[in-house]
């Protein structure tokens, strides 16, 4: 497919690290992920997600999702080359992992898909917005009900309105 339509780069990541119980509260499912990156032709996707990560870009590829995997970084073993990678995006959107922390620290426009699971870093206040420690990340936060909807709503939202510095209480 061709990448020339792309007016942005956005970086993702999908799943947490840790033990094996906080991955999963921590991480999407593909399917839900899916649903982020779907329609935007304008759009390249690159992922920054650490660990086996080409299989479920091969899959986004196939289904006419523009997604680019570069197998030579490897965030786990040269987090200098990775974190050049997370600056050279426009915009990042992400689950709470470190890639929150490159985006953030950095000052790259983020959206963070908040799961109910999180720690206290995130603060549980439904009102905050954005990020206590990186002010240009945003927050889309899985309902109490433990529903994504609304949070996927919210960053398709952001991504087609051009992916501004996320705004709102922080």
């Amino acid at each position: 497919s061709s990448f020339k339509a792309a007016k942005r780069v956005i970086g993702i990541s999908w799943r947490g690290g840790g033990r094996a119980d906080r991955i999963k509260q921590k991480s999407l499912p593909i399917d839900l992920f899916t649903n982020v990156l779907t329609g935007f032709e304008d759009v390249v996707f690159v992922s920054l997600q650490y660990g086996e990560s080409e299989s479920v870009v091969n899959d986004w590829k196939k289904q006419g999702i523009h997604v680019i995997h570069d197998s030579s970084v490897d965030p786990l073993k040269d987090l200098d080359t990775w974190i050049s990678q997370v600056a050279a995006c426009d915009a990042v959107v992400s689950v709470a992992n470190t890639t929150i922390h490159g985006s953030g620290g950095l000052n790259i426009p983020t959206q963070c898909l908040l799961s109910q699971n999180s720690d206290w870093r995130w603060l549980k206040n439904q009102s905050i917005e954005r990020s206590y420690w990186y002010p240009s990340v945003g927050i889309a936060r899985q309902s109490n009900d433990d529903q994504w909807s609304f949070a996927i709503q919210k960053v398709r939202d952001w991504i087609s309105n051009g992916t501004p510095m996320p705004t709102g209480r922080q």
